[in-house]
């Protein structure tokens, strides 16, 4: 409880920058960069469908793609944070059982944007094949 009221006075740009931080910086930046890549392709794919355009279809090839790979790199930072939490665990004599609760959380954050990132993706999908235009 104590957690979410300092949470709370805090600005959410504030919550944002320290979970990207605890989950890997770089690995969190790349996978924020897919997410503003497909939301650009989102954008792409309304106008196109909007001129009933053929390319459609290649960018909700491309949007797919994206967002698949948002969530194997999430599972691959995942996998990465994982091995130097552990590494770093291992390093103590007296490690508890919240050290490593502390340490899982924190590993599960890029899988958890990531997953986050790949649903945004596949929701565009839906988007984008709804307003498509049919031949």
């Amino acid at each position: 409880m104590i957690a979410l009221q300092q949470q709370a006075q805090r600005g959410i740009f504030e919550v944002l920058a320290a979970r990207f931080e605890e989950g890997g910086f770089f690995i969190m930046m790349l996978i924020l960069i897919v997410l503003i890549l497909g939301l650009f392709l989102l954008v792409k794919g309304i106008y196109f469908a909007g001129k009933k355009d053929p390319k459609i279809a290649r960018i909700i090839l491309l949007l797919n793609s994206v967002g698949l790979f948002a969530l194997v790199l999430g599972v691959f930072g995942q996998l990465i944070k994982l091995i130097e939490t552990l590494d770093y665990l291992s390093s103590f004599e007296d490690t508890t059982p919240r050290d490593f609760a502390d340490g899982l959380k924190m590993t599960m954050l890029p899988t958890l944007f990531g997953a986050f990132v790949f649903l945004c993706t596949r929701f565009s999908t839906i988007v984008l094949n709804w307003v498509r235009p049919m031949r």
